[in-house]
């Protein structure tokens, strides 16, 4: 009798709605986490004497971020799918937001490499000894498993204090797109 409890849920339909928002779901996601790991990275000092400068940093590592977030929000509504999570209860677009933010977390890990490249190429604070994210840090070793090891654990722990937003948007996200499914499913009802 308790075998039936270990099998997996019956695959819900309610996926698409999800599917369909993915750009949408990225895009609130996004934006509010680099926004969080820029406060973090950035002094109250550099903020009052940049803020332009800032608010257009924050703006282009949120571009550079969005297809990452886009992933996230994919591979997790695809994981949630396969795994028989639907969108019918609110801890079903729970647990399909958690797997988003894991998988967003998961996934800052290579776009911190990334960002540090792009810095490197783009950006004049890494040149100027302020505002770095870990590789460009006067003192710290640039090659080798150290440098490695160092660029993936700051990835993931920038991944997962993001998440301290990206988490509740996700589930916001989605809880609106699961109710403009329903709405429309409704009206659809009564029009018939």
């Amino acid at each position: 009798m308790q075998l039936a409890a270990l099998r997996p849920r019956a695959r819900a339909p309610a996926a698409a709605p999800f599917r369909q928002n993915t750009l949408l779901v990225a895009l609130i996601i996004v934006f509010p986490v680099i926004g969080l790991e820029q406060f973090l990275h950035t002094t109250p000092l550099e903020l009052q004497r940049q803020p332009l400068y800032e608010g257009l940093h924050w703006l282009s590592d949120s571009l550079l971020a969005l297809p990452l977030a886009a992933l996230a929000v994919w591979a997790g509504n695809w994981l949630a799918t396969r795994l028989g999570i639907g969108g019918s209860h609110v801890s079903d677009v729970f647990t399909r937001a958690c797997l988003i933010a894991l998988m967003l977390a998961v996934l800052l890990v290579p776009g911190e490499a990334l960002h540090e490249q792009v810095d490197q190429l783009t950006h004049t604070h890494v040149s100027l000894g302020f505002h770095s994210h870990g590789a460009g840090n006067p003192g710290t070793t640039t090659s080798g498993l150290l440098a490695f090891t160092a660029s993936v654990r700051h990835g993931l722990t920038d991944g997962l204090e993001g998440q301290a937003v990206g988490l509740p948007l996700a589930f916001v996200a989605l809880l609106g797109a699961r109710t403009r499914r329903r709405s429309s499913a409704r009206k659809r009802e009564v029009s018939v």
